[in-house]
C-alpha cells in the first residue's frame, strides 16, 4: 500500500516532469560516452600502422649494407675536363730570379734536354750540360736552357736566371749563341797517316801535337778565360780537324781551361777515351766531339 501511494505521487504531474529531464540528460550522456568509444577505435588503427610503418623503415635502414668504397669513388667535385692542357713541368711562369750571384755568359741553343750553358760563379767560368751539378755552394743544378735565360733547382725551388747583357767575361758572347754540334772522325787515314794511332799519341806523346798547333791564352779582366787556337808549323791536321785560327777553346769534357792547370789536363789526356770540347768562334759556340 505504502509503495502504490509512493508510485503514485511520483506520477503526478508537477513530479513527472523534472523526473523526464533527468532521465533524457542521462540518456544524452550514455550516448555521448558510445560515441566517443567509437572515434577512439577509429584513430587507433591508422596510428598503429604509422608506428609499424616507421619501424619497419628503422630496421630497413639499419640492415642496409653500404658500398663504402663505391661512395668514395662518386667525383663529388665534378670531373677535370679532358681538354685540360697539362703545364709544362720546365715552363718558365711564376719562376722567380735566383738570388745566387750566377752569371749566364752564353748558351747553347738546343732543346731543353740537351742545351749548354756557360756559368760564372765568383772567378771560375765552366760550361754545364743540363742536370749537372752547378759548382756553387747547396745543391744547385741545371734544369734547363732556354733562349735568353737558364732553369736551375736550387734546394728543389725552380728558379732562372738570365743571360747577362754587359760584356762577357768568359770570351763567350752575350748574345744568344747559336749552336753547332760536330762528331769529329780522328781514325781517318789522312790523320792517322799525320799522328799515328790518335790513341796511343794523345795517351801518350801528347807533345807530338804541338807542331800542329798554336796556342795563346785569352785574358779579360785579368783572367784567363780560355785559349786561342791557330795552325802550327804543320797546318794539315788543323784544317782537317775544321778548326778556323781564332777559334777560342773554352773547356774541355765540361772543365774550363782557367780552372784547369797543364798538369792537369795531360792527365785528363792519359785517362778519357773521348773528348768533348767547347769553342767560341765569333758570336757562336761550337761543340766539337773526338772519340779516340
Amino acid at each position: 500500500m505504502d509503495s502504490a501511494i509512493v508510485l503514485t505521487k511520483l506520477l503526478k504531474p508537477g513530479v513527472l516532469r523534472p523526473l523526464s529531464v533527468l532521465l533524457a540528460i542521462l540518456v544524452l550522456y550514455l550516448l555521448a560516452g558510445l560515441i566517443w568509444q567509437f572515434v577512439e577505435l577509429g584513430r587507433e588503427a591508422p596510428l598503429s600502422t604509422a608506428i609499424t610503418e616507421s619501424r619497419t623503415q628503422s630496421v630497413t635502414r639499419e640492415t642496409t649494407n653500404y658500398n663504402v668504397q663505391a661512395l668514395l669513388a662518386v667525383p663529388l667535385f665534378g670531373v677535370k675536363p679532358s681538354s685540360a692542357v697539362e703545364q709544362d713541368p720546365l715552363s718558365s711562369e711564376n719562376v722567380k730570379v735566383s738570388a745566387l750571384k750566377i752569371k749566364v755568359m752564353g748558351l747553347v741553343a738546343g732543346n731543353d734536354e740537351a742545351g749548354i750553358a756557360v756559368l760564372q760563379y765568383g772567378s771560375k767560368t765552366r760550361a754545364y750540360a743540363v742536370g749537372e751539378k752547378i759548382e756553387v755552394p747547396g745543391d744547385v743544378r741545371l734544369l734547363a736552357v732556354k733562349a735568353d735565360h737558364v732553369l736551375i733547382e736550387n734546394n728543389r725551388r725552380r728558379e732562372k736566371i738570365e743571360l747577362d747583357k754587359r760584356p762577357a767575361v768568359s770570351g763567350v758572347s752575350s748574345s744568344v749563341a747559336e749552336q753547332h754540334s760536330d762528331v769529329v772522325d780522328i781514325h781517318t787515314p789522312e790523320i792517322q797517316a799525320l799522328i799515328g794511332d790518335p790513341r796511343e799519341t794523345v795517351q801518350n806523346s801528347p807533345l807530338k801535337l804541338a807542331r800542329f798547333f798554336a796556342v795563346s791564352p785569352v785574358n779579360e779582366g785579368g783572367q784567363l778565360v780560355g785559349y786561342s787556337l791557330a795552325p802550327g808549323r804543320d797546318k794539315r791536321l788543323f784544317e782537317l780537324l775544321d778548326i778556323k785560327s781564332g777559334d777560342v777553346l773554352l773547356s774541355v769534357n765540361g772543365q774550363a781551361l782557367a780552372d784547369v792547370s797543364t798538369p792537369e789536363l795531360l792527365r785528363m789526356m792519359e785517362d778519357t777515351s773521348s773528348f768533348e770540347l767547347l769553342v767560341k768562334r765569333g758570336d757562336a759556340i761550337l761543340t766539337k766531339r773526338l772519340e779516340l
